[in-house]
């Protein structure tokens, strides 16, 4: 008969204050991104992660970027970001031009119409992200939750793009 696994310890075990701080950042982010997805779906007909390629794009040099530049901020494998830069161009809110730089590579950019529709979807993920999150929190909280995030991984909040 197999041993129960209260037989084994659990090595290196959070503190009490670790699993607080880890499993209220995991509730805080399912919860939040859940809702985000249903709600830009319902409301835009795309979910949080054409979102967050979409809110990359736009904050590029000419809202354009190599494809495989693009995957790494979207923390995307190179055919997970295949993937989803064809989804966006067939709805109409990406363009792709070979880079004239190399004549081989792929540029991603952000239509007019990307740009209109994100726009639009904005106006949602601020409301959603309020009314879950930022709005149960003071002026305060809010800054010392930034400078948290920031200590916790420096460049989480300061850098300008993410990863670094």
């Amino acid at each position: 008969m197999p041993e129960s696994s209260n037989s084994t310890p659990e090595p290196d075990p959070f503190t009490p204050e670790e699993f607080d701080a880890w499993r209220g950042m995991l509730r805080v982010h399912s919860s939040v991104f859940r809702e985000l997805d249903r709600r830009l779906l319902a409301d835009h007909g795309f979910g949080v992660d054409a979102y967050g390629v979409l809110i990359t794009l736009v904050t590029a040099p000419a809202r354009t970027l190599p494809i495989g530049e693009l995957g790494l901020r979207r923390n995307l494998s190179p055919s997970g970001i295949s993937r989803s830069v064809d989804r966006l161009t067939k709805l109409g809110l990406l363009e792709r031009a070979t880079n004239p730089e190399d004549k081989r590579s792929l540029l991603v950019g952000l239509s007019e119409n990307g740009l209109r529709r994100l726009r639009e979807a904005q106006t949602t993920h601020h409301r959603v992200v309020r009314e879950m999150l930022l709005s149960r929190l003071d002026p305060g909280d809010l800054q010392r939750l930034g400078q948290i995030w920031e200590a916790a991984m420096p460049g989480a909040v300061s850098s300008a793009t993410w990863p670094l």
